[in-house]
């Protein structure tokens, strides 16, 4: 491992998630309209993960506010990839669920990030088996971190 300044990693971390948030920002059109962000995608894709889930759960599963969480649905739903019904189990609970274009735009999801893996796997076996393992120790402690700031 390069012994990096704290400074540099710091620099070459923030690069990483910039870039990232320029991706996540960007428009996908996946074949469909409206045209549709990445994090909306990621939301979709969740929602296709956890069948029944409820805006409270998907918040929690994705690190956000309820508000956050409850506008990113309205969206949606707005855009006919989800939709909103009442829960099975109780009448005061909405469950959220996929629409047919909402499955589409999960199936061409997941296809891309069956290409994706291939190239990060590609790049992490460039590094000792336990990288994954300490980079994942990283994060969480990053996060820690961050949560303890606010």
């Amino acid at each position: 491992m390069n012994n990096l300044p704290v400074d540099q990693l710091c620099e070459l971390f923030l690069q990483t998630i910039n870039q990232y948030s320029a991706l996540e920002k960007s428009t996908h059109t996946y074949d469909v309209e409206p045209k549709i962000y990445l994090a909306e995608i990621h939301t979709i894709v969740a929602i296709r993960a956890h069948e029944n889930i409820n805006i409270t759960d998907l918040a929690k599963l994705q690190g956000t506010s309820r508000s956050a969480a409850s506008q990113a649905v309205s969206r949606l739903v707005k855009k006919g990839f989800i939709e909103k019904r009442v829960s099975p189990d109780t009448d005061n609970e909405v469950i959220l669920s996929l629409t047919e274009k909402g499955e589409k735009v999960s199936d061409l999801h997941d296809k891309q990030h069956i290409l994706l893996r291939e190239k990060l796997t590609a790049i992490l076996n460039k590094y000792p088996p336990e990288t994954v393992d300490i980079l994942s120790s990283l994060a969480i402690d990053v996060q820690k971190m961050w949560k303890e700031l606010s």
